[in-house]
């Protein structure tokens, strides 16, 4: 498949995937509409202010995860009322909108009083002056979920969100791939006239044109560092094939040296011959020197050459051997 092709199916298969989530949301909500009428207790500033503040101080507190309200979340409001007159409400998973509808349905379903909501999460309520423990029917309402149903809830309304997020995503790449391959397909576009301007403003709106603006915008962006790259490429091709001559011509001259100098075998070349005085077999004549029974004589080369060492001459006389085998 094409990109665009790939793009399409993924819109399609988010669309019916929203529309799927919707319905099961939708059927997994309480069948009873719950009509009871919420008439709270009204309260002076004083008794507010009162209230309010021995709310913030208490420590009795009821939290609401991801599944929201159920039965289990009024069961707890009324037993801590049972004890306390105010209550804390921690709703942490919620945005402050949601927390607003949270806290008015929990004063429906309970008949408590909505004193604050502080901080955007923490919801303090109090139970009203005449509060009085009402049965187990109201404590746990049937109008409410239970508790895998309201876990099923948050999971459909979670998915549900998240694919309305994507949807739009990929209808903006989708504009994007095409306007680039109509840009491709015709790159030299016409140039609109000051008068044809004039005469198509009455009829066309501003927000399309502001669109394609911006897609030139961006084309333009991408055509330009798409050069910037193929001069940095030529420019390290370059760099690269200069290192190479230098290292090519350098290998050369260091290969045509080597072939000019001459053997270390060779070297002995320029030492003189010996005369035919001189021992042959050299080994004896090591031997000899090594015992001290024989002392050599000089050569007139040798008287003729300076002062050498009995190792220099032994070298000598090694050299002069190796080139009459050579010979």
């Amino acid at each position: 498949m094409t990109a665009e092709e790939k793009i399409l199916y993924k819109l399609r298969k988010a669309r019916k995937k929203e529309e799927r989530l919707a319905t099961a949301l939708n059927k997994i909500e309480p069948a009873e509409s719950s009509e009871t009428t919420h008439d709270p207790e009204i309260l002076t500033p004083e008794e507010h202010f009162f209230f309010l503040k021995m709310g913030l101080k208490c420590k009795n507190y009821v939290p609401v995860g991801r599944r929201g309200i159920y039965q289990g979340v009024i069961l707890n409001m009324h037993l801590h009322w049972k004890k306390h007159q105010t209550l804390k409400v921690v709703v942490k998973t919620f945005s402050p909108e949601e927390v607003k509808e949270i806290a008015a349905e929990l004063a429906r379903l309970t008949g408590g009083i909505v004193l604050d909501i502080h901080e955007d999460n923490t919801i303090i309520m109090y139970r009203g002056k005449n509060y009085s423990q009402p049965p187990t029917e109201i404590m746990s309402p049937r109008v409410t979920l239970s508790r895998k149903k309201a876990l099923d809830k948050s999971k459909y309304r979670d998915g549900l969100r998240a694919v309305r997020k994507y949807i739009p995503k990929l209808e903006q790449d989708l504009e994007l791939l095409r306007a680039q391959a109509a840009n491709n397909f015709n790159p030299v576009q016409h140039v609109p006239n000051a008068d044809d301007q004039n005469v198509g403003s009455g009829k066309s709106s501003s927000t399309p044109l502001e669109g394609s603006n911006k897609l030139k915008e961006f084309l333009d962006e991408s055509k330009e560092l798409t050069e910037n790259e193929s001069k940095t490429d030529l420019l390290l091709a370059s760099d690269s094939e200069d290192l190479s001559d230098i290292f090519e011509t350098e290998s050369d001259t260091e290969t045509e040296e080597r072939e000019e100098q001459p053997l270390f075998l060779d070297e002995f070349e320029k030492f003189p011959v010996e005369s035919d005085g001189e021992p042959e077999d050299f080994e004896e004549h090591l031997r000899q020197i090594t015992m001290g029974s024989k002392v050599p004589v000089a050569s007139e080369e040798d008287v003729n050459s300076p002062n050498f060492d009995e190792v220099d001459r032994m070298f000598l006389r090694a050299a002069s051997l190796l080139k009459k085998k050579r010979s």
